[in-house]
């Protein structure tokens, strides 16, 4: 199996995605392509979410050009390669994507489980600090002063894993 020099999938808001020149560079197709093949099937990729084209500028020796792309979801990335023939290279490409998005989804979940195991110390460490004010007025002094600790802690906590609940 043969490895790619370049990422085949990256984590945007928390969702793996494969960009439409990756997976033309990978399967050895021009990247109007299968922007054109994306284009012709649009009403077909949308019954998996809606894609989303950005344009990009990169330079040429004549100067900056423009190129339209498209960040593709598994199920989008999925049915791409579903529409292609499956030449050798094609064939290599998909295993390799396929594995790729497993990888991913297998580190995003990891990140967020993460997060879960500090956001539970987080509550635990509170609770201990709840029950050692209850104890006496130094305690409740030092408990005073590690609430806005606790706050900015769990601020940033719900933060990160906010992003992750809304793709779900």
């Amino acid at each position: 199996m043969k490895d790619f020099p370049f990422p085949l999938v990256v984590p945007i808001e928390g969702e793996a995605r494969a960009s439409s020149e990756v997976i033309a560079r990978g399967v050895g197709q021009q990247h109007a392509s299968v922007i054109k093949l994306i284009r012709r099937h649009l009403a077909d990729f949308e019954t998996f979410g809606g894609v989303g084209f950005e344009i990009r500028t990169f330079d040429t020796r004549g100067g900056p050009q423009q190129r339209e792309f498209a960040m593709l979801n598994e199920r989008h990335a999925t049915l791409l390669l579903a529409f292609m023939r499956n030449s050798p290279k094609v064939i290599e490409f998909k295993i390799a994507l396929v594995k790729e998005f497993f990888r991913m989804h297998d580190e995003l979940s990891r990140r967020e489980q993460s997060l879960w195991n500090q956001m539970h110390a987080l509550i635990a460490r509170e609770v201990e600090s709840k029950v050692r004010a209850s104890f006496g007025s130094r305690l409740m002094t030092e408990r005073k002063r590690e609430i806005p600790r606790f706050d900015e802690e769990r601020s940033l906590l719900e933060s990160q894993i906010q992003p992750s609940l809304l793709t779900h």
